[in-house]
């Protein structure tokens, strides 16, 4: 039988495309199958695209434009032969002509010149044809005895991607075939989208290395790189949670390479649940989602880095600028074997990608609402993802940021990348290639291009379709389903009836202490950042040591010149000095997660380890409590006579500082346990005033706790009853107080002391696991 291919004149020659294709891109970019050399020409001018009716080319937004017969073109059939110019009416020219004739040789002869190629072999009998149909491979492989697969030039197979560590993989011949030896790689190796270690393979395997895959057939590999051109197709997805309320009800579409959908509907049309079925991050029960023809379900560990999510809430610290925030973001995703320089090239290149290079240096808070937006998606190009889905990134902008926010995805996916945007804005629909409109329950009122949106719903205006959507969801759902016949349902699909699952985050893609590292790191750089922030950490220890000085008397921690012997000093500066370490201790910690909660989110979606992040608070807090501690103490007891003898320490002013210090850093990982609860962060301010009051009243320093049943017992879980007994050891507060206590825990004897430092210790780890333990509420699809 004949076919219709499509011979395309270039300044370098004459290219030859088949059916098979199906789409082809022209301009200056390197990963445009047509590369065309000149200014006037964008990265990705034109796609030359077949199906139903043909060939046909579509200008892809150029900034200077298409040209046929002098005119400024969008469109052109290609059915006859024709000239086009790139960029100006003089520009580099293509002629296209169609050609119809015999079947065009075999992918493998076509390509068996290309550099590093070896002779090619037939397509692979079991994973290969799915996988490769209609796509050419890169190269293609000869396997030796022994053939090593990484980053570095001197591998055997060189994979120049950062998610491929330096030394990847290892494929050994046996006398059984092919094995395959993973070479303890954080980002992992992959047989037909599950990760192994070791694997023998067969004839038609898929292996997967970050962006790359090599089919098996037989001692050869075909390679093929996932550039960001890949399709989805979607497969009756249904969600049916626990009371049987239905959220999707049987949504299919299917979605082009390198196209741009928007998911519109009205509240409660299940948006939010779909865009968790499609990332896989809360996956559907019934159905099946398909990128490039593999199950994304199925295979979702593989895959799952070749997804990226914007999330509604900035995932951004804005007191950093874009750069800073970029490397902290990038030393956290990529190996621990990317070198920064590597790290800093790939931001450079997403930097460029997003016109945000003029801002680089900028801090995040100063930017526009539509540069903030973007500088999030820049967080999730660090890693090239094909497929990036954005949660209501217009909410909150003026029309003019929306416009921007919406020809930047249009950009991004003009450039090689399928992208899903859910919005409640139809204001800039017309840049998408498709649109989805859910109604209540689910159910797909339309799937369609922008431009017959309207005339569908027989509306004049983007609001009426909403209102009539949301009045009678059924209805427009029945009339949309008798346009189409829905794409069959995988059969490997998970079945029905049970809630979806969440998926298990990824590996960390760094050691546990490397992330710790790189955390703490950030942490400091944002505090540091944030100079009123910073300020106030200061501020307030010596703002409670300026309280100190109203406590009247002149006596300190010495024993007072009276007949007693006594006074009311000492153990009224003990209430002040651990109080106020309770208190900018919790006041630091009870806020810090739940205004990092999006941050933590993300990030525990792509690998990062909970203890390393928690780990790192503690840390940093630790020495900020260090510094807020010595200058509380040092301050507000300057001029004051101190006391007399040290009983675990060298000196009793250090004695009292360690105590301060250790009260607040317990106290700072309470406020991190509550932060870890809440919803927001104006939920804090009473809980904050209520533990303080708590832990004044069970201090022990008020009234004496000792002996009161139930009282007593509930003093032992306030860390200010124990910073408080040690500070009472340290002082010999028995010997000085009015009204001593008779409390053991205030004897002057280094066991005393010990027991209470030891016990406020033990409370200080108690806490800290039970904050990872609240920080498991917060995992992705929770």
């Amino acid at each position: 039988m004949t076919v219709t291919a499509l011979l395309i004149g270039t300044p370098d020659g004459v290219r030859r495309v088949g059916p098979e294709e199906q789409v082809l891109r022209i301009g200056r970019d390197p990963l445009c199958r047509i590369v065309v050399e000149d200014p006037r020409v964008s990265r990705e001018h034109v796609e030359v695209r077949f199906g139903a009716g043909g060939w046909r080319l579509r200008d892809l937004g150029s900034r200077n434009g298409t040209f046929a017969a002098g005119a400024r073109i969008d469109e052109l059939d290609l059915a006859r032969p024709c000239q086009i110019r790139l960029g100006a009416v003089d520009g580099p020219t293509l002629t296209l002509r169609l050609e119809h004739t015999a079947p065009p040789p075999t992918v493998a002869a076509e390509h068996a010149a290309l550099p590093r190629t070896v002779a090619a072999a037939p397509a692979p009998a079991a994973s290969g044809p799915r996988f490769e149909a209609g796509r050419v491979p890169s190269a293609t492989y000869r396997a030796a005895r022994r053939t090593r697969i990484g980053r570095a030039p001197d591998n055997d197979i060189v994979l120049a991607d950062l998610q491929v560590s330096r030394y990847h993989a290892e494929l050994v011949r046996t006398d059984g075939g092919l094995r395959l030896v993973d070479l303890g790689t954080r980002n992992g190796s992959f047989v037909n989208g599950r990760r192994v270690g070791e694997a023998d393979l067969r004839s038609g395997d898929l292996l997967s290395f970050g962006r790359h895959q090599l089919v098996v057939d037989g001692a050869q590999l075909r390679e093929y790189v996932d550039t960001g051109r890949v399709s989805l197709r979607v497969q009756g997805l249904g969600v049916t949670v626990a009371g049987g309320k239905r959220l999707l009800d049987r949504v299919g579409f299917e979605l082009g390479e390198c196209q741009l959908l928007a998911v519109v509907g009205p509240s409660g049309a299940g948006k939010s649940t779909l865009l968790g079925a499609l990332t896989g991050y809360r996956p559907a029960n019934e159905g099946a989602v398909v990128y490039q023809g593999r199950d994304l379900y199925a295979e979702y560990d593989d895959l799952r880095q070749r997804i990226g999510l914007v999330p509604q809430d900035d995932i951004l610290h804005a007191a950093l600028s874009v750069r800073r925030a970029l490397r902290y973001a990038a030393a956290l995703r990529f190996g621990a074997d990317v070198t920064a320089g590597e790290r800093e090239q790939r931001i450079d290149e997403v930097l460029g990608q997003l016109g945000l290079s003029g801002h680089a240096e900028q801090r995040i808070d100063t930017l526009s609402g539509g540069q903030r937006k973007r500088t999030s998606v820049a967080l999730e190009l660090l890693t090239e993802p094909s497929l990036l889905f954005l949660d209501e990134p217009t909410s909150g902008l003026d029309p003019s940021l929306d416009r921007d926010v919406m020809l930047s995805l249009r950009d991004l996916a003009d450039r090689g990348r399928t992208v899903v945007v859910v919005t409640h804005s139809p204001l800039h629909l017309n840049v998408c290639d498709r649109v989805l409109v859910l109604g209540r329950g689910g159910k797909v009122a339309y799937f369609g291009p922008p431009a017959d949106l309207l005339a569908f719903f027989g509306a004049d205006e983007y609001a009426d379709v909403f209102k009539r959507v949301y009045d009678d969801p059924d209805g427009w759902a029945a009339r949309y389903a008798v346009m189409v016949t829905p794409p069959p349902v995988s059969t490997g699909a998970p079945a029905g009836g049970d809630a979806p699952a969440p998926a298990e985050p990824p590996p960390a893609r760094q050691g546990w202490w490397r992330q710790l590292t790189i955390l703490t790191r950030r942490m400091a750089a944002v505090t540091l950042a944030d100079r009123m922030y910073a300020a106030l950490l200061l501020g307030l220890p010596l703002g409670l040591a300026a309280l100190l000085y109203v406590i009247p008397g002149g006596d300190g921690f010495a024993r007072p010149d009276n007949p007693l012997g006594r006074s009311a000093e000492a153990a009224q500066l003990t209430v002040v000095l651990i109080i106020g370490a309770v208190f900018f201790g919790l006041a630091g910690g009870v806020r810090e997660l739940v205004r990092e909660r999006p941050v933590y989110r993300r990030e525990r979606a792509v690998g990062l380890a909970p203890g390393a992040y928690l780990g790192s608070k503690v840390l940093g807090f630790a020495a900020v409590n260090g510094v807020q501690a010595a200058l509380f103490v040092l301050v507000g007891l300057a001029g004051r006579p101190g006391a007399q003898e040290a009983l675990a320490l060298r000196w009793p002013l250090l004695e009292l500082i360690a105590v301060v210090w250790l009260t607040a850093l317990v106290s700072t990982v309470t406020g991190l346990l509550v932060s870890a609860y809440v919803s927001t962060g104006e939920q804090t301010m009473p809980v904050l005033v209520g533990l303080v009051m708590a832990q004044l009243v069970l201090c022990g320093g008020l009234f004496a706790v000792v002996g009161r049943a139930g009282v007593e017992q509930l003093s032992w879980l306030a860390p200010a009853r124990w910073g408080y007994a040690a500070a009472a050891a340290t002082v010999d507060l028995r010997a000085l107080a009015v009204d001593p206590s008779a409390d053991a825990l205030w004897r002057h004897t280094a066991a005393a002391w010990w027991w209470a430092v030891g016990v406020l210790a033990l409370q200080g780890v108690l806490v800290t696991v039970a904050g990872r333990w609240a920080l498991r509420r917060h995992e992705p699809g929770r």
